[in-house]
């Protein structure tokens, strides 16, 4: 156990998102926090990458941002259909009743991966509670019954240590022995005619979903393209010419939702998945991407990361002075939460890829009851919005 009158010391490996956010809670809930991480500062400068982020997200980062908030745009409709099938669904912010938290505000929001992280690395550089160490590589995280023990190398091959009361994995790779799959996306800024701003669409095809998101404003880009495939079709669509893909594109968004007008450059991406089967043992935890990686279908694995941020800092909280109970306890409250987002992850996509008869026609009167059906429309969105609550 720690005692109780003195500081806990968290070592966080990982100055991503997730782990910045969660170190900026942590230090909050009274615990000092000492993040490494391998890269360079500026390394995910240029990082265009678009994150999505829920309205429990945005409740969750808004205090810990305040005016340093990034520049977003809002998601006010996300419009969800199947390529070839009847059956679409609309679901609007307005379809969280108002015993929702934050009701009347937008659905969620995206934001640059590099401008969230910026944001959150300027307010972790005035954070009493947190100091970020970089670069510096994990090599061994090698625990005790009172502590941890990190081995570390930097740039230069110079190894060091640092001692800790517990130890947090956030983000990175996965483990070596994660048994996953990899999914392939391509990535590419639109522009499109007949979408509202705020518009986001979901269309599902048989080579894998496709989202249409949108953007924060930016030269010559409006939305931006998440196209789900398999390698070989991420890499001949990547090198096709802009009047091509916007062709391809636009069949597999067909003609009634928005019409591409232009594309940008394009990236082909690999999205590897994994879960862990534990997310905390004695004194190490794992959250966001080193807990799970999840397919980029309804957007969720930011979201489901900060949500385990959340909950490990609120169980340190509450059980400062024996950190194995609090990170078993993080755990337990993490199980039905982590288990329903990732099966969802999981499942969609091959549920709307077979071409099997009765499961086409099931999938389409899926959507039709959540479109004719408010109440199960509103616990879908709370669902992707807020996760299960604990």
């Amino acid at each position: 156990k720690v005692n109780a009158a003195r500081t806990p010391q968290v070592a966080l490996l990982g100055a991503g998102p997730i782990g910045l956010a969660a170190a900026l809670l942590l230090a909050r809930a009274g615990l000092s926090v000492t993040v490494f991480d391998a890269r360079a500062a500026e390394a995910a400068r240029d990082d265009r990458r678009l994150l999505a982020l829920s309205r429990g997200s945005l409740q969750l980062l808004r205090p810990l941002l305040g005016a340093r908030a990034p520049r977003m745009a809002p998601i006010v409709d996300v419009h969800v259909s199947s390529a070839g099938e009847f059956g679409t669904v609309r679901i609007a912010a307005g379809d969280l009743d108002d015993s929702a938290p934050g009701a009347g505000e937008p659905l969620g929001a995206t934001a640059f991966y590099a401008d969230l992280l910026a944001a959150l690395t300027a307010v972790a550089g005035d954070e009493p509670g947190v100091e970020v160490r970089r670069p510096l590589r994990a090599t061994a995280v090698e625990q005790r019954a009172d502590g941890v023990t990190l081995r570390l190398v930097d740039d230069a091959g110079v190894e060091t240590s640092f001692t800790a009361d517990l130890a947090v994995h956030a983000e990175g790779a996965p483990p070596a022995d994660a048994r996953g799959t990899v999914t392939w996306a391509l990535i590419a800024p639109l522009q499109l005619r007949g979408a509202a701003a705020g518009d986001a669409f979901e269309r599902f095809t048989r080579e894998g979903p496709l989202a249409l998101l949108p953007a924060p404003p930016t030269q010559g880009a409006a939305w931006s393209l998440v196209w789900c495939m398999d390698e070989q079709q991420a890499a001949r669509r990547g090198a096709l010419d802009d009047a091509a893909l916007r062709a391809e594109l636009q069949q597999a968004i067909g003609p009634r939702l928005a019409q591409v007008t232009a594309i940008g450059e394009r990236r082909a991406l690999p999205l590897p998945q994994h879960e862990r089967a534990q997310i905390a043992g004695h004194r190490v935890a794992w959250i966001g991407n080193a807990a799970q990686t999840l397919h980029p279908v309804a957007g969720q694995g930011l979201n489901l990361g900060l949500r385990d941020a959340y909950a490990l800092a609120d169980a340190l909280a509450r059980l400062r002075g024996d950190v194995p109970a609090a990170l078993w306890q993080y755990a337990q409250r993490r199980g039905a939460d982590r288990s329903a987002v990732t099966r969802i992850a999981r499942w969609l996509p091959p549920l709307f890829a077979t071409r099997l008869a009765p499961v086409a026609l099931a999938r389409s009167l899926g959507l039709t009851a959540l479109d004719l059906l408010p109440p199960l429309r509103r616990q879908w969105a709370r669902l992707l919005m807020f996760g299960l609550r604990d």
